[in-house]
């Protein structure tokens, strides 16, 4: 429980005994504050011997001198910073000369209040802060005490460096290389314990590299020297470290001892990284696996985790009785050893779950795996205890996307995915899926995660609907959006929950990315639209991004269309701030010959400026933003000032998702001639 943090108490020396009341309030209810209040010497030094005065304001008076002499005294005798602000008459040279040649933190006339309180506030301010740094201190002390008392009791040999010289080294470390007490060893160089083990080492130039904090990644294999003569080979670990407010290095000193039977080596190996009941790989060493699998790989995606146990477990256990439990888990080790055969590496990672690793290429691999281990278990009979158990599992699938997963987080997807399936009844298999909801009010982590999953996993969908022209028939512009729909689900997304979250972590390009690949898909798809434009959006993060934009404009030479019939969609709230970097990303693509339009403008956005400086071709409204235009004056003169920015700067103005057929003409008088909406033209899906 976190500690409550005291007032400042602040002493007021005066003989107005409304001055504490006054202070208070001009320093606010919320500045922590505590006014206490002395009218002469005898009241100032009881103040002081009574609580801890952290702060004194004390108005000046030129008919007592000795009480401003007392009070200074006072805070200078304190072992605490004890600031004095005095407050002296406008008119009242000698109390400022007074003031002045005592020395205080600050003075300031009395009838200039604005002054005052920022003296005061900052006064304040400064006093937290110390008092922070103080606690803050007094903790890492804490934290260094607690930490030295457990290196202490470590039964690890640990000696700390600096400057290659020792300055701590625990009882272990003494012991092993026989010294009596640390006064012995202090100051000792490294290089009089440690000698090189091999030509090719050279300890001088380790030490220099400790004293650059240049730590040396792997273990060095040393000779050490005792304090007898004897040696002993030691295996040698640094870490960084700090000790006693310095910097330093850590050394963590192993003796290696000479295995004489090999034999014997290799079954200490064994229990260390197998279960003992199954003689299956253990959960760390599993993890160990993973880890490597996911680095030997360059390429992640499809590479899957499943976590395998049986049904009703529980019940199970009840038939055969606990003491058989060992037995009943023995038995399910070897039936899931039998199903799976070489299919991956296999271990037990806790109690009556079990886990594989497999290679697999695609999630539909993997799901196919998964079908297939269920399949192979259900109606199996196992033995436990001369009882005959009718058995089916459950399996809990984890597929690795294009990003290197954390390997425990693949681990606990699995597990996640594996509770799924056994609370659905079992006999199948879940794959995981992340969840979040269509309002958006999950955190950062999970939308990364689910984001990540939904472009790995073929979870985005394209939309395109039509913009046609009330002049001209034959023109055509496809709109494109993007959707994000559920697996097995008809939740749909839209990209005003999911777009804004994308951009925040920095994910957004991957989704513009990934919506192009289906729009060049779509175009190979859809030849015959002749002349037809398509108006594509790009977050600020694809704008901004030099290797986003390098792929954007790879992917454009792709385009089964010519650069001309694509119209880049800027949005206007995320390039108001980003004018520089949308204008260089128009310049580049204008070399194309791409157009370009500035998409989900409000009828009250100020945009002149915006058209002045990008030189975009099209200015998509706002959805919904143009609706009811015969009965809203206000709209219909937004809508008017829009047309002529418009018109000044040679932009069409599209109105977009238009509802009622009515508002066309009102559209027509202010030169709105582009328009979108159900009733133009369906929207298709690609």
């Amino acid at each position: 429980m976190p500690t409550q943090t005291e007032d400042i108490r602040i002493l007021t020396v005066t003989d107005d005994p409304s001055a504490p009341r006054e202070l208070d309030q001009m320093l606010g209810a919320d500045s922590g504050a505590r006014t206490l209040f002395a009218d002469t010497a005898n009241a100032v030094s009881r103040s002081f011997e009574e609580a801890r005065i952290d702060m004194v304001m004390i108005h000046v008076d030129t008919a007592d001198p000795g009480l401003l002499e007392t009070t200074i005294r006072h805070a200078r005798e304190q072992k605490h910073f004890v600031p004095v602000i005095a407050l002296v008459d406008g008119d009242d040279a000698r109390s400022a000369l007074a003031v002045a040649s005592l020395g205080v933190e600050g003075f300031v006339s009395q009838s200039n209040l604005r002054q005052l309180k920022r003296l005061a506030r900052g006064q304040l301010d400064s006093l937290k802060a110390r008092r922070d740094a103080s606690q803050a201190l007094k903790s890492l002390e804490d934290i260094e005490a607690r930490y030295t008392l457990l290196l202490d009791s470590s039964s690890e040999a640990i000696a700390y460096l600096h400057e290659g010289l020792h300055i701590y080294a625990n009882p272990a470390y003494l012991d092993l290389f026989g010294f009596i007490s640390f006064e012995d060893l202090e100051g000792l160089s490294m290089l009089d314990l440690f000698t090189a083990s091999r030509k090719d080492q050279d300890l001088k130039k380790v030490l220099k590299a400790l004293s650059r904090d240049d730590i040396p990644r792997e273990a060095l294999l040393l000779n050490a020297h005792r304090q007898d003569g004897s040696e002993f080979q030691a295996s040698v670990a640094f870490s960084p470290a700090r000790y006693g407010g310095e910097y330093c290095a850590q050394m963590l000193v192993h003796e290696e001892l000479e295995q004489a039977d090999p034999k014997l080596q290799a079954e200490l190996q064994k229990l260390r990284t197998h279960d003992m009941l199954t003689g299956m790989l253990n959960s760390t060493s599993f993890i160990e696996e993973l880890n490597a699998a996911l680095e030997s790989r360059s390429e992640t995606s499809g590479f899957s985790v499943m976590l395998f146990s049986l049904d009703r477990f529980d019940e199970h256990v009840e038939k055969v009785g606990v003491g058989a439990t060992d037995s009943l888990i023995s038995e399910a080790a070897k039936l899931f050893q039998s199903v799976v055969g070489d299919s991956g590496v296999t271990a037990r990672i806790r109690d009556h779950t079990f886990g594989i690793l497999a290679d697999t290429k695609s999630r539909e691999e993997a799901e196919k795996l998964a079908t297939s281990l269920v399949e192979r278990c259900s109606g199996k009979i196992i033995e436990a205890r001369e009882t005959s158990l009718t058995v089916t599992a459950s399996v809990g699938l984890s597929v690795a996307g294009s990003e290197v997963p954390d390997p425990e987080n693949l681990l606990e997807q699995a597990e996640t995915a594996l509770n799924q399936a056994l609370r659905a009844g079992g006999n199948g298999f879940v794959r995981y899926r992340p969840k979040v909801s269509a309002e958006g009010e999950e955190d950062d982590t999970i939308w990364a995660e689910r984001i990540r999953h939904a472009i790995d996993h073929n979870e985005f969908g394209l939309v395109t609907s039509a913009i046609t022209c009330m002049e001209d028939d034959s023109f055509l512009i496809n709109d494109v959006e993007t959707r994000l729909r559920t697996e097995d689900s008809d939740e749909v997304i839209m990209p005003s929950v999911y777009m804004p979250i994308a951009n925040r972590i920095g994910m957004a390009s991957r989704i513009d990315l990934d919506m192009l690949g289906r729009l060049q898909q779509l175009l190979s798809e859809r030849k015959s639209e002749g002349e037809a434009k398509w108006l594509v959006p790009l977050s600020v993060e694809s704008i901004m991004d030099p290797d986003a934009t390098g792929m954007v404009e790879e992917m454009l030479g792709n385009f089964p269309v010519a650069p001309p019939s694509i119209i880049w969609g800027l949005r206007e709230q995320e390039v108001r701030d980003k004018l520089r970097q949308a204008q260089a990303f128009i310049e580049r693509f204008r070399q194309h010959g791409c157009q370009f339009a500035l998409c989900d403008v409000e009828t009250n956005a100020a945009v002149e400026p915006l058209l002045k400086h990008l030189g975009v071709d099209f200015m998509r409204l706002a959805h919904g933003a143009v609706q009811d235009l015969g009965n809203n004056d206000k709209l219909r003169e937004q809508l008017s000032n829009l047309s002529t920015h418009a018109r000044e700067n040679k932009v069409r103005i599209i109105a977009s998702k238009i509802e009622h057929t009515g508002d066309l003409a009102t559209l027509w008088q202010f030169g709105i001639t582009l328009v979108q909406g159900d009733f133009v033209r369906e929207a298709a899906t690609g």
